[in-house]
């Protein structure tokens, strides 16, 4: 995964980033609902506030300005008002203290800071995290279908531009639901939270030698258009539940972008509505 980027080549003029969870798969209601927010009451035997964790993992992860974020950052977050407001979580510093250092956020990165310090809720947050992995690895392809309309947007995009997936979560599990929805033909690249952070993933695929304004980041969070103004990139939101309705605008919006028109006229609009819809 570390590699993968590395080893990317440009073949096209344009780039498309895509994100995955919420924006091409119809997957975070059933992730975070049944198995990152359940896998965390269970772990931290927080059945006492059971109701109320899942209330509050649902807020800060999927209806915030942190949605999307890194699954390690949403469980700092989680935890930490958890700790603030229900009961103690032994060791929790460390393991924030990981979070806000570490320049990879992922299983193996969290195996690492285990061994150094020993904490105990870095012991914890590792097998929530293989817990979480197992449970998702249970959900059924039914369950976790593209969006209606993805598909042929995909398709339709491979034709003109190269394409990358750049998503924060798992890249194994990633690949694994890309390849089970005969979705994976359609990219050239992914990379994942073993690759880094969106927003360096994005600024080393521009410097394969594309120019910027012909670089285009799809996602349906906030951590997707700071990444692409990190990078210098357009940006076009997949507004959260009207996933059918913004994949039908794309066709257009690829018209626009090819033609070096989508940031002189719709860029500014489509931001403003997904910040609406998100309410920040």
């Amino acid at each position: 995964m570390k590699q993968a980027i590395k080893k990317f080549e440009k073949a096209k003029d344009f780039l498309i980033c895509i994100d995955s969870d919420g924006c091409v798969l119809d997957t975070m209601d059933v992730k975070h609902m049944r198995c990152l927010g359940p896998c965390l009451v269970h772990q931290w035997n927080l059945e006492e506030y059971k109701d109320e964790i899942i209330r509050l993992w649902r807020k800060v992860n999927l209806l915030s300005n942190f949605r999307g974020i890194n699954r390690f950052r949403g469980l700092a977050r989680v935890l930490v008002d958890i700790h603030e407001n229900y009961t103690c979580i032994e060791g929790l510093s460390e393991y924030v203290y990981w979070v806000q250092t570490a320049s990879e956020l992922s299983d193996e990165s969290l195996r690492e800071a285990f061994e150094r310090t020993g904490s105990i809720c870095i012991k914890k947050a590792i097998e929530w995290s293989g817990l979480v992995n197992q449970s998702m690895a249970m959900i059924s392809d039914r369950k976790k279908p593209p969006f209606e309309g993805a598909r042929e947007a995909l398709e339709l995009a491979k034709k003109y531009a190269d394409i990358a997936i750049v998503t924060s979560a798992n890249g194994v599990e990633i690949r694994k639901e890309w390849e089970n929805q005969s979705l994976i033909q359609y990219t050239d690249l992914l990379a994942s939270q073993e690759t880094g952070r969106k927003a360096e993933c994005l600024k080393e695929l521009v410097e394969k030698g594309y120019e910027k304004k012909k670089v285009l980041m799809i996602g349906d969070s906030p951590i997707d258009l700071e990444a692409a103004r990190e990078a210098g990139a357009l940006f076009y939101p997949i507004l959260a539940y009207q996933e059918r309705e913004s994949w039908e605008i794309f066709p257009e919006v690829l018209k626009q972008f090819l033609e070096g028109n989508y940031e002189r006229k719709m860029q500014d609009r489509c931001i403003e509505e997904f910040q609406g819809n998100l309410s920040i």
